[in-house]
């Protein structure tokens, strides 16, 4: 029913955001990721979920489209219901809980309350074949740098470093935080940007 709504941010609660489009404000239940990223009285763009049911009406939402689509991915499993997908994604995000499930990491998404081993493995088991790891890599590479992503050497910078580091047993998720938090220059090369993730992954 909506697609998304942009307004300013007029309260930032424990579990829901008020958004006011043109004096109307909509009370959205969103994840602790993305409630921690809002700002008061700033303008975002709210993507949204519209559930309608016997106990009422409600409006979940999201900061980025991908967060939005893994929530209709786990809402889509038998016993996981919207507030236990917002639990889910309020413990990890997007990019964290495509890692998790992929990589079987049952541990990780119990983290999340009210989820426990047997909903942990059926997410896996009805999931790991919808989610493509390469896709999510790519995307959390090309995060942001727009700028940078013109220049195909630093992708192709990136992408042989990010091969480096998991042939030397880091995993794809601790590899890539680290490589997103390095500043690359022209004058970067492959050695150097290799050793500075290294320090980065040894802290």
């Amino acid at each position: 029913m909506y697609a998304y709504i942009e307004g300013i941010v007029s309260e930032i609660n424990e579990k829901t955001a008020v958004i006011d489009n043109h004096g109307i404000g909509y009370e959205i239940f969103m994840p602790t990721t993305d409630l921690q990223r809002l700002i008061h009285n700033e303008t975002v763009k709210v993507y949204t979920y519209y559930q309608s049911n016997d106990n009422g009406v409600a409006l979940f939402g999201f900061m980025s489209k991908e967060t939005k689509r893994i929530f209709t991915l786990l809402i889509g499993v038998n016993g996981i219901g919207p507030k236990g997908a917002i639990a889910i994604l309020s413990v990890l995000n997007a990019e964290d809980l495509t890692y998790a499930i992929i990589s079987e990491n049952v541990k990780a998404i119990t983290a999340a309350p009210g989820i426990g081993n047997k909903a942990a493995q059926k997410i896996i088991v009805e999931l790991k074949d919808k989610l493509d790891l390469a896709e999510t890599i790519e995307n959390s590479l090309n995060r942001g740098e727009e700028v940078a992503s013109s220049n195909s050497n630093v992708s192709a910078l990136k992408n042989n470093v990010l091969l480096g580091l998991t042939a030397l047993g880091f995993s794809n998720q601790d590899a890539i935080k680290a490589l997103n938090s390095i500043e690359i220059s022209d004058d970067t090369s492959e050695e150097g940007l290799l050793k500075e993730a290294l320090n980065k992954l040894k802290r």
